[in-house]
């Protein structure tokens, strides 16, 4: 994988265009009987001189056209393509040009390594779906002339894309394999074997595989120290912040994080700065200096807001804690401003991601399968009955499957349709019921009775979304004590006063699920925080106790009603 994602990661401006380029310039006599080997070394010379570099390229492209030999020519506009880092247009027209000279022809490298160079630059870019495209033509082109290296390439590619939709689990079995290949390859590149380690790490850090996080970037860093490769050591250093974060050594990560801020800041791709300044947001928070946490969380809304491509999981933390704090604050302008923002990644993350998963599944992960498929059919001519009786049983299994998802999605279905019913009977209840018999649990009846009327006037308020409600201040709000209020919830709500919010939130939860249309595009972990909860976990299990669904499942089925 030498070389590609050297250029990857040295791109600063990128875009999109689908052009061709026109080269005329005649050779000078000191260069006609330059071969295009001694061009391409003269090439790789200048190529810290811009202006020579170029030269030398456009020498080698003239030279190329006019012996007519299409894979010279694809090479020359890849020379040229590679040089234009500020100026993208140029850049893709240049591969265009090379792929229109070779795609029509055999060859081990020409076309697929210039739709691979293409779908980095619209990666680095955040166009997602134009970089499958060409990611998916790379594979398709490296497939056929079985350029073995060029197809781990751009599975490593594919990789990054399934990281961006937050499949890690599917990333990592991509990165894994492609991890194996290089450490097998005795002609592999340093810098690509360091990249995998930071890939892998990366990936376990989202997974919280904190053992696996540790040996990988040892690992890593252990051979940029070796190598003496100081621009990829901040970002190893960065992951030992996020480990000792996770380790609650908070002021450990915040001097971490500060030491390569300066490194990561120069660096075109903005994913490491995002996750640098979320850290440093979290441990400010957990070390209670709120200020500067709200201050490193507004950092990412400006990087979002001026490259609005780097979308994902932790902007959106990231905007609920912004969210949250002014809330709290009651700045409503800032409030609302924060919400906005909020909402339009979330629609972001929808709109671009959902093509992207979707295509990801239909030509890549299909493309896997018909390509085992050819393999098996391949070795059936020689191993018939063990492969036909391996064929048989993957049937059966597939059909197995196929029954018990069809059964799965029956009872998902059943248990919606159950929990939607039980949820309009006890609405339906709680607007007739009349306390007529009040029991005798220690308390006086009138203050029973005032009790219960206040605590249905509240829940039509919505007391229940704030976080900070507790048995003890609702009684100060009430009037009452604590234990007073209990008994009475226990006795007459028949639950404990926790259980009590709890279903509360979970019944506001399903109504604005099936009413609300902007509530679905939600996260389960934005919905758990809009409707009082401190985290998702706790949600879901709440919600799959009322309702025996999880929340994903349930926002499915209310989606699949809409249809």
């Amino acid at each position: 994988m030498k070389g590609i994602f050297v250029f990857i990661f040295s791109i600063f401006f990128f875009g999109l265009v689908n052009a061709q380029v026109s080269v005329t310039i005649e050779i000078p006599d000191s260069l006609k009987n330059n071969s295009f080997e001694q061009l391409s070394k003269k090439f790789i010379k200048a190529k810290k001189d811009s202006l020579k570099a170029d030269f030398y390229a456009k020498m080698y492209l003239v030279k190329a056209k006019s012996e007519n030999s299409p894979i010279q020519i694809a090479e020359g506009y890849l020379k040229l393509g590679s040089l234009y880092k500020s100026d993208y247009l140029k850049s893709i027209a240049y591969f265009d040009s090379g792929i229109n000279a070779s795609k029509h022809i055999k060859h081990e490298k020409f076309p697929a390594i210039l739709y691979t160079y293409k779908g980095s630059i619209y990666f680095l870019k955040g166009k997602y779906k134009a970089s499958l495209d060409n990611y998916l033509q790379a594979i398709k082109y490296a497939e056929s002339s079985n350029n073995i290296e060029l197809l781990y390439v751009n599975k490593y590619n594919i990789g990054l894309l399934k990281k961006r939709l937050e499949k890690y689990n599917e990333a990592l079995i991509i990165y894994k394999e492609c991890y194996a290949y290089e450490e097998k390859n005795p002609k592999r590149d340093t810098l690509d074997f360091i990249r995998s380690h930071l890939a892998l790490t990366n990936i376990y850090i989202e997974t919280q595989q904190f053992d696996s996080v540790l040996k990988y970037n040892q690992r890593g860093l252990k051979i940029v120290m070796k190598h003496h490769n100081k621009s990829m050591q901040p970002f190893f250093i960065l992951n030992q912040a996020v480990l000792s974060f996770h380790k609650q050594e908070y002021q450990k990560t915040i001097d971490s994080i500060q030491h390569v801020l300066p490194s990561i800041l120069t660096n075109p791709n903005k994913s490491p700065l995002i996750k640098a300044y979320f850290y440093l947001g979290k441990a400010y928070d957990s070390i209670k200096e709120k200020e500067k946490a709200i201050f490193n969380y507004q950092k990412i809304d400006s990087i979002f807001s001026s490259k609005n491509s780097y979308i994902s999981s932790t902007i959106i933390s990231s905007y609920d804690a912004l969210y949250n704090h002014y809330k709290v604050q009651k700045d409503k302008q800032k409030q609302l401003y924060y919400l906005e923002k909020r909402i339009l990644v979330d629609q972001l993350l929808h709109n671009e991601y959902k093509y992207l998963s979707s295509t990801i599944s239909k030509k890549f992960d299909r493309r896997l399968l018909l390509s085992e498929q050819k393999s098996l059919n391949d070795e059936l001519q020689h191993k018939n009955q063990r492969f036909n009786i391996l064929i048989i049983g993957f049937t059966i299994v597939l059909m197995i499957l196929i029954v018990w998802f069809s059964i799965k999605q029956k009872k998902l279905k059943g248990r919606f349709e159950k929990a939607i019913k039980i949820h309009e009977q006890k609405k339906n209840a709680q607007q007739t019921i009349h306390y007529k018999d009040i029991k005798s649990i220690g308390i006086p009846e009138d203050i029973v009775a005032h009790l219960l009327k206040q605590l249905k006037q509240l829940e039509t308020e919505d007391f229940f979304l704030n976080k900070d409600i507790t048995l003890t201040n609702l009684s100060k709000k009430l009037h009452t004590n604590p234990v007073y209020l209990s008994k009475i919830i226990n006795t007459y709500k028949n639950k404990s006063f926790v259980e009590y919010q709890n279903d509360l939130r979970i019944s506001y939860a399903m109504d604005k699920i099936q009413t609300d249309r902007k509530f679905p595009l939600f996260t389960v972990k934005a919905i758990a925080n809009e409707v009082g909860f401190n985290n998702s976990q706790s949600f879901a299990r709440a919600f799959k106790r009322k309702t025996a669904m999880k929340p994903s499942d349930f926002i499915y089925q209310v989606k699949n009603l809409k249809k």
